[in-house]
């Protein structure tokens, strides 16, 4: 879990409060792809790949949400799906 930020954008400590909070779930996903077999080193250099598409993707796009609220999900007028058992809806 990620706790909310201690400090305000402006304050020097944040970025390694930041670090704090995401070792713990990073250390999680490295031990989870070694027990399934991943390399330890293979498992980082495959996270730092992954960052840095987020990275790049995050800078062409910095707020993909947004555009979603734009975009009508279902553009042909059918229900969404995830309504369809009993009781999902009032």
């Amino acid at each position: 879990m990620i706790n909310e930020p201690k400090y305000p954008v402006s304050h020097e400590d944040r970025n390694l409060a930041c670090q704090e909070e995401v070792d713990g779930p990073l250390q999680i996903i490295l031990d989870q792809a070694n027990t399934h077999g991943w390399g330890t080193i293979e498992t980082i250099s495959a996270m730092e790949e992954v960052l840095k598409n987020m990275r790049i993707a995050y800078a062409e796009h910095p707020d993909p949400a947004e555009e979603m609220d734009e975009i009508d999900p279902h553009p042909s007028g059918d229900p969404d799906p995830s309504n369809d058992w009993p009781g999902a809806n009032p």
